[in-house]
């Protein structure tokens, strides 16, 4: 088939799709709008993914061993101590903390929260110094923690804390979250299937005589089937620039929700972020349009 007859083909097949769907307007419509549905819950999940995403890296980065010292432990005695923790297989930097400068943190925390401080009624300062411990990974918090307990200075320690409970946590939760939007998306993507392969079959129902007469001139499966296959296009390509178009709208009120609920994170929910929701929702529209398309065509129209 030469190049001149493709192009007649495709534009004969767009034709005919453009009329079988404003024949069948309200399984059209169905159809969109289902697609939109699905598609925006798809666009969410993936903004969410996002901020989940930072939420776990921004807990692995702030995942720390705390070790505070006894008091009247001298800075001599502290200096040692702080180069056998810097020997543990695992510690990336050990930061020693004095009694005053965690007392000024705590002072200006107060501050921060506009609460009142009530520090300067004690005769003597409260906080203990200690030794701020990153590690290279939050995997080895248990290993760090435990090493130190038996480190040969380990006496000046009064108390050993580890983030590891925090961080298994908001782990857990941010695997079952994922496991429950993956499940939703799944339960809509069947229903967009069943909507479109609906909205397909009612047009080759309404269409049953014009087929037969095209099988009857000699018409190839190609030429009866395009256009039913751009049919779910056209409803997957209309219901992901429906949904590009209100997530548009919504951008900015998503990213003042995402910065509300994530306030400390570094998220960015534009540029890439976006891109790569625009395309994700395209692929998702085009793709789900036309496998419905196919399955309403199995069986039904034979070679």
């Amino acid at each position: 088939m030469s190049r001149a007859q493709n192009g007649r083909l495709i534009r004969l097949s767009v034709s005919a799709a453009v009329n079988g769907l404003s024949r069948n307007r309200l399984a059209t419509v169905a159809a969109t709008m289902t697609m939109t549905l699905m598609l925006l819950v798809l666009a969410s999940v993936l903004v969410i993914r996002a901020g989940l995403d930072a939420a776990l890296s921004y807990a692995d980065s702030k995942v720390e061993v705390v070790a505070y010292l006894k008091v009247g432990a001298s800075e001599e005695r502290a200096n040692s101590l702080r180069n056998e923790i810097l020997k543990i297989d695992g510690v990336k930097e050990a930061t020693y903390i004095t009694a005053d400068e965690a007392l000024a943190a705590f002072r200006e925390r107060l501050k921060e929260r506009g609460e009142p401080d009530l520090t300067g009624e004690l005769e003597q300062n409260p906080l203990p110094a200690s030794f701020e411990i990153a590690l290279d990974s939050p995997s080895e918090t248990a290993t760090v923690a435990d090493a130190l307990s038996r480190l040969p200075s380990a006496a000046l320690f009064s108390r050993i804390v580890d983030g590891r409970a925090v961080a298994e946590s908001l782990a857990s939760i941010t695997s079952a979250l994922r496991i429950a939007g993956l499940i939703v998306l799944i339960g809509f993507s069947f229903a967009v299937l069943a909507v479109v392969v609906n909205a397909i079959r009612l047009a080759i129902l309404a269409r049953s005589d014009e087929i037969a007469i095209m099988r009857l001139v000699g018409a190839t499966s190609t030429w009866v089937r395009l256009p039913f296959i751009i049919e779910g296009l056209i409803i997957g390509g209309a219901g992901a620039l429906i949904t590009l178009f209100i997530f548009g709208i919504l951008g900015a009120g998503i990213s003042t929700v995402m910065l509300n609920l994530f306030r400390v994170l570094p998220i960015e929910t534009s540029g890439i972020l976006l891109g790569e929701v625009a395309v994700t929702v395209l692929l998702a529209g085009f793709g789900l349009g036309a496998l419905g398309a196919l399955l309403s065509l199995r069986g039904r129209l034979s070679s």
